[in-house]
């Protein structure tokens, strides 16, 4: 197992409660509990989620030929090529520098699309080229999709996390480098996001985002409706990161709540 100097458990730590929720009051949401889905969808990647004051941002990552593309398909990399570091790296390290706002985090989830070990080192050694990047508790990088084993997770630098499943007893052993977790909402419901979600499916719901908050962590479905009748629904529920699609409406929900 690789050794990691104080230096690198110290980072480990603060990163760790920077992020860190306790779970006996009712969430407070804003922008900061939003994770803009398939973010490079939108109209200009990263920086739009990001203005609108996102706590997470998820961009699928695709490795050919030594360069890190950001996109779903691998034919998409051919037809709007959109590039990890130009596109998401580059724009998030100016933000932080700009960064005025202290408090503020957010979440990169990179969703590594080809081959866990290698896309994951190149994913690094792009981050590394930005110094600050690896050492702030403004940022917390998040790997999903294949991700390496969870018992090789402590082989890896602390300012790389890991996206959950509640699932996984690997990654529960591992809860030091979880940073979320995330569900497929349709391995418990089949709600369609009109009316109310049926007695059964939302006891199911509760349960595993009450499991989650157990261990101090916080929880995103994936798979799901995604309208403001929902959005309420999962407020009410107390999911930590609502995902969407329609990121100008969802930072406007919320915007209107205030």
């Amino acid at each position: 197992m690789k050794q990691f100097s104080l230096k690198h458990w110290l980072s480990l730590i603060l990163i760790t409660l920077a992020f860190h929720t306790g779970y006996g009051q009712t969430i407070l949401y804003t922008a900061a509990n939003a994770h803009a889905h398939n973010d490079y969808e939108h109209n200009i990647p990263f920086t739009q989620a990001y203005n609108l004051g996102f706590g997470s941002i998820e961009a699928d990552v695709i490795l050919e030929n030594d360069s890190l593309y950001v996109a779903h398909n691998h034919s998409d990399i051919f037809t709007k090529p959109l590039f990890f570091e130009r596109d998401y790296i580059q724009p998030l390290y100016a933000a932080l520098q700009a960064q005025k706002d202290t408090a503020r985090k957010v979440i990169l989830l990179i969703d590594l699309k080809t081959e866990a070990l290698v896309t994951l080192k190149k994913v690094m050694a792009i981050i590394e080229k930005y110094p600050l990047l690896t050492t702030t508790t403004a940022v917390q990088f998040v790997i999903t999709g294949n991700q390496p084993p969870p018992a090789a997770f402590d082989e890896y630098p602390s300012y790389i996390y890991f996206d959950g499943n509640i699932n996984n007893p690997g990654h529960i052993r591992q809860i030091n480098r979880i940073a979320i977790f995330s569900d497929n909402f349709r391995k418990y419901s089949q709600w369609k996001g009109n009316g109310n979600i049926p007695a059964e499916e939302k006891k199911a719901l509760t349960t595993v985002i009450e499991k989650v908050h157990a261990l101090h962590k916080r929880i995103r479905f994936w798979g799901c409706p995604d309208n403001p009748h929902t959005w309420q629904i999962f407020m009410k529920l107390q999911v930590d990161y609502i995902n969407t699609d329609h990121i100008e409406q969802l930072a406007g929900f919320f915007a209107g709540r205030k």
